[in-house]
Formats: structure tokens, sequence, C-alpha cells
């Protein structure tokens, strides 16, 4: 079934996945007063990657997946081995967001859970989810993020009006350190979460106007980056810079001392909700690219098969990554940047893009010989 989403729909879903796990642990706290310039230079940069993913699915219009751009480009043996590859990326970076919330709900929600059976859940919904089809998806985002924009939104205003917040606190520096911005920015803040935007080349294709994709597409990427900057200076104006890089959840941490006229307080259920719902989208979207992927190369075996086996699998995954927060912020932010995002997210990418600029240089070489 050809299932069609509209502008306003991928603009929601790319602002919640942006924003999901990154709210969590991945708001460039550790680069300290300079937090600011990182996420605006982060931002910046993934404008260009959104434009980068947006130019090779326009190369060839008769390609319109990046399935069959893979399959076409490097051929059927080597395209269909990229795109396994690719289907195992995005469930395990998916299931890594699936392990950001486990570790998070059994911190701050539910300490004697165990952390499985939180992953269980999210995994469930997700492959309902999955299921439902992407349309449906794209209709449960656009309440979703109505409401994560309107908690986002009370819980930033009151933090601003509450008398512990400090704006000396958030004031630019005026002579950065530009050696470590650069090192902060690159290869982390690139990648997570702006260069995971890849999963969206099984998604464009539905979009009803495409058109909309190369003239205002790149405003979803421009809204989540704002709202991540906002809520970085929210957390150092309430901590203060230095305190708050050692908090694992910080957000949590600054609107827990929140005590606005003594009657706006423990607003931190806010965030919660928010939590879940960005995340829920980011891991449902990271799932429904993984099975779209291998739905391209089986297309014999049912939808509601592949969403069973590849979820089965994404489940059974959790249970060997990383055992405590520490170590899954350190792989997470360390090492999958590194030796994980940068090859799926710009490695293969580019090299695709030269061979799709390359055959069309070929084409059109051609057809200028045939016309002597």
């Amino acid at each position: 079934m050809n299932q069609q989403i509209t502008p306003y729909q991928v603009f929601s879903l790319m602002v919640l996945f942006l924003l999901g796990s990154t709210v969590v642990v991945g708001l460039s706290l550790d680069a300290e007063e300079e937090a600011w310039l990182v996420n605006m230079i982060a931002m910046a940069a993934g404008i260009v990657i959104y434009f980068l993913y947006i130019w090779i699915l326009s190369i060839d219009p008769r390609r319109k997946t990046f399935t069959e751009l893979l399959k076409t480009s490097f051929g059927k043996c080597i395209g269909t081995c990229f795109i396994c590859l690719y289907a195992v990326y995005f469930l395990y970076i998916g299931m890594r967001v699936v392990k950001d919330f486990e570790f998070f709900i059994s911190t701050v929600l539910f300490y004697n859970i165990e952390t499985w059976v939180i992953g269980f859940v999210f995994i469930l919904l997700a492959g309902y989810a999955c299921i439902l089809g992407l349309e449906a998806i794209a209709r449960v985002s656009e309440l979703l993020f109505f409401g994560s924009i309107m908690m986002i939104a009370v819980t930033t205003l009151i933090t601003i009006l509450n008398p512990m917040f400090e704006w000396t606190n958030v004031l630019p520096l005026i002579k950065p350190d530009w050696r470590s911005v650069i090192g902060s920015v690159f290869p982390a803040k690139i990648t997570f979460p702006f260069g995971e935007l890849i999963a969206f080349l099984m998604i464009f294709p539905a979009v009803n106007n495409q058109s909309y994709l190369l003239k205002r597409g790149w405003m979803a990427v421009v809204f989540s980056g704002l709202i991540i900057i906002v809520i970085t200076e929210s957390i150092i104006g309430m901590l203060g810079a230095k305190i708050a890089v050692y908090f694992s959840y910080p957000l949590i941490k600054s609107i827990e001392t929140i005590d606005l006229l003594d009657f706006f307080q423990h607003i931190e259920i806010l965030s919660v909700i928010v939590f879940f719902f960005v995340g829920f989208i980011k891991v449902v979207l990271l799932c429904y690219a993984a099975i779209k992927s291998l739905s391209e190369i089986m297309p014999r075996v049912k939808n509601n098969h592949l969403v069973y086996g590849v979820l089965s699998a994404g489940f059974a995954s959790t249970f060997f990554m990383d055992k405590s927060i520490v170590e899954h912020t350190k792989t997470g932010l360390e090492i999958v940047p590194k030796y994980i995002h940068l090859p799926f997210q710009f490695g293969i990418p580019l090299l695709l893009l030269f061979i799709l600029l390359l055959k069309n240089q070929l084409k059109k070489k051609k057809a200028a010989v045939q016309d002597k």
C-alpha cells in the first residue's frame, strides 16, 4: 500500500525525531558556557546534512526510494548488502534509544522495575505503530507535536520566571575556545541527532508534496535546534554550567528546584511526558525505517511478519548492550559517532552521491553524442 503523509506531518515527525533522546542525553552540557555555540553550529551543520540527503533523493527522479538508489548505483548484490546493513543500523540506533529510556525510567520514576520490562513495553508499542503504518504514525505525531511544544513552552516560561534562574549563567562568552567548540561539535553533535536524519530517506518519498521538502523542510531542523538551545540554556540558568554537567538528567534536576509563587512546584512530570512523546516517535521511525528497508528486498514477506521478526531481534539485542548509564552514555557519545554513525550517515551517502552524479554526467555526454 502506497501511504502518503502531508508536509505538516513530516515537519512534526522531524522535530519530534530530532528532539528524541537528545533532550535526555544530547544537550552539549559538557561544553559548559559554550553549549549554546556548540548547539548553534550543530544546527547549521544539520541544515547542510538535510540538503545533502534531499539532493541524493532528487538526482534520479525515476528512483523514488533510497533502497532503489542503492541497488541501481552499487549493483543488485552490493546494493542489497548495503540495504541489509542500513536495516541493522536503523534497528541498532532505535534500540539504543530504547536503552536511553530504560535507564531514564528506572532511574527517575520506577526504581525497582527491571529495565527489560520497560524496553519490552516500548518495543511493543513501536511494533503496533509499525503495523498500523506510516500514515497512522504521522497522524499521531501531529497530536504529540502540539502537546510536546506546549509543555516545553510552559516549562521554559516557568523556569525563566523562577527566582533561582540566574541570567548571568547564560550570558555567552565573548571569546570562546574555538578548538574546544569544534571538538565538541564534530563528530558527536553532528551525527547525533542531525545525522540520524538518514532514516528519513525511507520516509521522504511518502510526502505528498515533494516541493515542500526542498523549499521549507529545513525549517524543522532549525525549529528543533532552537528548542535544544532554549532547553540547554534554561538548565544552565538554573544549575550553572559547571554543576549541570555532573547530572545524568540535568533537565529533570533543574526543574525539580523550581518554586514559583509557592504554587508551581515539581512540574518535572511535564518533562517526563515530553521525553515519552519524543522518544516514542524516534524509536518508531527508526524501527519503521529498518522494516521498510527489509521489505524492499523481501517483498513476498508480509509486513506483520517483518515487524515481529525485526523487533524481536531488536529486543534481544538490548540484553547485550551496556549495563549502566555511564557505559551507555560513553558508548553513545564517543564510540558510536566515530565508528558507526560516520560511515552510515556520510561515508556511504557521499559515495552514493558521487556515483549518481557520475552516471548523470555520462548520460548527458551520451545524449549529446547521439544528438550530433
